[in-house]
């Protein structure tokens, strides 16, 4: 085996490790990032794709391209979502909380965050 090989392999074996060490709790927080990112996927494109497009933007510069949409400002995000800005409709009492905090997190897994 090369040194490379046996680096990888000591990495791999360590990250396992300290998977294993962190037990089912960490497996259950990561299932459960997993759903909410889900559920945002879903309510994205139920209430949000029809303007903004499949990939967070269209080919229009009518409407927000959600991958440049900065990340430590959800605050901003969720007043857009919920009062409205500029051609953006109000959704609140449409979309609930929970599934704005979704979108979020949805938005987030596509660009990255």
């Amino acid at each position: 085996m090369t040194a490379r090989g046996a680096s990888l392999r000591s990495i791999a074996t360590a990250a396992a490790v300290s998977c294993a060490a962190a037990g089912a709790p960490a497996v259950a927080a990561a299932e459960r990032d997993a759903a909410v990112v889900e559920a945002g996927r879903r309510a994205y494109t139920q209430f949000c794709a029809r303007c903004h497009g499949l990939n967070l933007a269209v080919g229009s510069s009518a409407f927000y391209d959600l991958r440049t949409f900065p990340r430590d400002d959800k605050e901003r995000f969720v007043r857009s979502v919920t009062q409205g800005v500029r051609a953006m409709p109000a959704w609140e009492g449409i979309v609930k909380p929970e599934q704005i905090d979704a979108i979020w997190a949805y938005i987030g897994s596509v660009n990255g965050w």
